[in-house]
């Protein structure tokens, strides 16, 4: 063995005994995530829909269990509390049965820019709302698979992988097996490995036979989500930072896009590379059979703080720019998400590593910016869609 692959292979496992070190002091005493969610009577009911008064009215009736109570006497509930209340009281805030989930990917070809950061906090913030979510994972970096507590390295040799199923040469076809559970009872993950690389040269190789087998290598993602379409309300797609056969079956298989750019001036110049270079591929797609149509189209100013005048002068200039395509909202600069990062969690998972007030701050402004692109998921719901149920009554008048 070589000097270098030596070297290498003795930074690799150094490395991955420190990472299992840190994960054991992260999730002691447990191997893996718990959530410890509480809410106190307010939240909760806020988390909902509800008032206060009228979950407490639903316990007086006998319709909703009493929430749990401490010593001190302080009420709370649960994250399978919230469940509970939103089953009992036949809440469900998404789309309806026999609607599709809207699929949005989270995309930006340059690196660095927050793309699985706000991906594992969006299906967070997803799920503490009720919404039923599944994350795929379709970069071989893993890092959104790892936030999930699902260790990459565990599935180079499982059958049941992304890598397996997007595979020309594979014959495993039932999508449905790649799905892994997490600690939240209503986000599924379908996990990245290292073999998604490999999935990648299958793909490309697609090119030399052409006609049909670039057609399926193109639209393979997206033949596996039709199979689990309605069994969500949201799906969500980390793709790869670069532009190959892996990031064109995100591309054809997403309906929405999300774009997350810092307040930077190379990220800012980078992304009208990244709006050229997406129009460009998909001509390609629609060139092979492969039509796409997004639903909607968002700009998100990401790690944004407003006291660096350039930051300062960049947002101004993306508000210029983007115009309607930007979210109002930047999700700002916070020590508390890159706290929450380091221990493996979102905002949403995490206790305050700071003073109350700067936690409750920086989830403030991540619940504005989501719940903007909330409206515009929900929006892609016939059942939920504002402006379709506003068509409907201008057409029911008008007959």
């Amino acid at each position: 063995m070589s000097y270098t692959v030596n070297t290498l292979r003795t930074m690799t496992r150094s490395c991955e005994m420190m990472r299992d070190r840190v994960k054991s002091v992260v999730f002691k005493p447990e191997d893996r995530k718990v959530l410890d969610l509480t809410f106190g009577p307010t939240a909760a009911a806020e988390l909902v829909g509800r008032t206060p008064e009228a979950l407490a009215k639903a316990e007086k009736e006998g319709r909703l269990s009493p929430p749990k109570q401490l010593g001190n006497g302080r009420r709370y509930y649960t994250l399978e509390d919230l469940t509970n209340i939103r089953e009992a009281l036949h809440i469900h805030p998404g789309k309806a049965s026999d609607e599709d989930a809207v699929v949005v990917a989270v995309q930006n070809f340059k690196g660095g820019v927050g793309k699985s950061t706000v991906t594992k906090h969006f299906a967070d913030y997803l799920a503490l709302h009720g919404y039923s979510v599944l994350v795929i994972d379709c970069d071989p970096q893993a890092s959104t698979t790892t936030m999930f507590d699902i260790q990459p390295e565990s599935l180079i040799d499982e059958e049941k992988t992304l890598g397996n199923f997007l595979s020309p040469r594979s014959t495993f076809d039932d999508f449905r097996q790649a799905i892994h559970a997490t600690a939240w009872p209503t986000i599924k993950i379908v996990p990245s490995s290292l073999g998604l690389q490999d999935a990648e040269w299958d793909l490309t190789a697609t090119l030399r036979e052409g006609g049909q087998a670039v057609r399926e290598g193109l639209q393979r993602l997206r033949i596996g989500i039709q199979g689990v379409i309605k069994d969500f309300d949201v799906i969500l797609l980390d793709p790869p930072p670069a532009m190959g056969f892996l990031g064109l079956n995100v591309m054809a298989a997403a309906t929405g896009l999300l774009v997350p750019v810092p307040a930077r001036q190379l990220d800012y110049l980078s992304t009208i590379h990244f709006m050229d270079t997406i129009a460009d591929n998909i001509e390609i797609l629609e060139e092979n059979g492969t039509p796409v149509d997004y639903g909607f189209i968002r700009v998100v100013c990401s790690t944004y703080t407003p006291s660096k005048p350039g930051e300062a002068d960049m947002w101004k200039m993306m508000q210029a720019t983007y115009a309607n395509f930007l979210l109002s909202q930047p999700i700002l600069a916070s020590e508390e998400i890159k706290n929450a990062t380091q221990a493996f969690r979102s905002i949403y998972e995490s206790k305050p590593s700071a003073a109350h007030a700067t936690y409750q701050r920086c989830r403030d402004n991540l619940d504005s910016v989501f719940n903007e692109v909330l409206q515009q998921i929900r929006e892609q719901w016939p059942s939920q869609s504002i402006s379709k149920r506003a068509n409907d009554a201008v057409t029911s008048v008008a007959a």
